[in-house]
């Protein structure tokens, strides 16, 4: 069902980064261990993180919120039949099987206007430099929590979508892109500013479909924050939306979630999260 899939492209078929370079993550309670125009996302689970076998979705609006929504992009939207509402960007950390270590994926949400047709979102993917987006898969030496320090000009996105979507037996044909093979982030152009605004971000994990190729790019979600678990769409996290036009280092902790829904996968059991900025 449309309600329980997330957009996961195959990352079998490109791959937009490595995680080479890591990441000191900063002391509780102040982002100045970051440099200016970088945020980091931090995000924990109950269990020793599984990249294989879990992939972890973190989502961004920086549109503000769709009217009559609170803004969150919540994981039921993350489809076509929803037109991903308060999709901005979509980001995926994953480990394909062979690989030594996990990678990032960053994606825009991109609005198209096809001539006599309705417009609808087309998830396009977003290369960038390696220094813009830094993974430390491992931050609290605990395996339970990866750290990303992003520069949020990567946010600055595409001014348009060109990709010729492919066919997709699971969705509307004009609304899913054939992936296309990249062995390296694409530079961003270094004059680009820092993006900032009131962002709303959510956290996500699913169960990746690695080999499906273009023909079913979705994984199924195992969990998200919220007393209604996947289907929730009344959580949203202490200081959202968040103003990056200023510094603030804001946590969750999901431990112990009182009366939310636990899951049978404690890699994907999500346990909290935290995002910190520098303006």
């Amino acid at each position: 069902m449309f309600r329980k899939l997330i957009f996961v492209l195959c990352a079998l078929s490109f791959t937009l980064a490595s995680c080479g370079r890591q990441v000191t993550p900063n002391r509780t309670g102040t982002s100045g261990g970051l440099p200016s125009g970088f945020m980091q996302i931090k995000f924990s689970t109950a269990q020793p993180m599984d990249f294989v076998n879990v992939w972890y979705v973190i989502a961004v609006n920086t549109e503000g919120a769709a009217n009559g929504t609170n803004g969150m992009p919540y994981p039921q939207y993350g489809n076509q039949s929803y037109d991903w509402l308060n999709y901005s960007f979509e980001i995926i950390v994953y480990q394909l099987t062979g690989q030594t270590s996990p990678s990032v994926a960053l994606y825009q949400l991109v609005t198209e206007h096809p001539a006599g047709q309705p417009p609808y979102k087309l998830p396009v993917p977003v290369g960038y430099t390696q220094g813009d987006i830094l993974l430390n898969s491992n931050c609290n030496q605990q395996s339970t929590q990866f750290c990303l320090q992003i520069n949020r000009r990567v946010f600055a996105g595409l001014s348009s979508a060109s990709p010729t979507p492919s066919p997709s037996p699971s969705v509307s044909p004009s609304a899913s892109p054939s992936p296309t093979p990249s062995g390296s982030p694409s530079p961003a152009p270094s004059s680009t500013p820092a993006v900032t605004g009131s962002w709303f971000i959510n956290w996500f994990t699913v169960t990746p479909n690695p080999s499906s190729g273009a023909t079913a790019p979705y994984g199924a979600v195992i969990d998200a924050p919220g007393p209604q678990g996947v289907n929730d769409q009344t959580w949203m996290a202490t200081g959202e939306p968040y103003n990056t036009a200023t510094a603030f280092d804001v946590p969750w902790n999901a431990v112990p979630p009182p009366g939310w829904p636990q899951v049978s996968i404690g890699a994907a059991q999500i346990a909290g999260g935290e995002v910190l900025n520098t303006p």
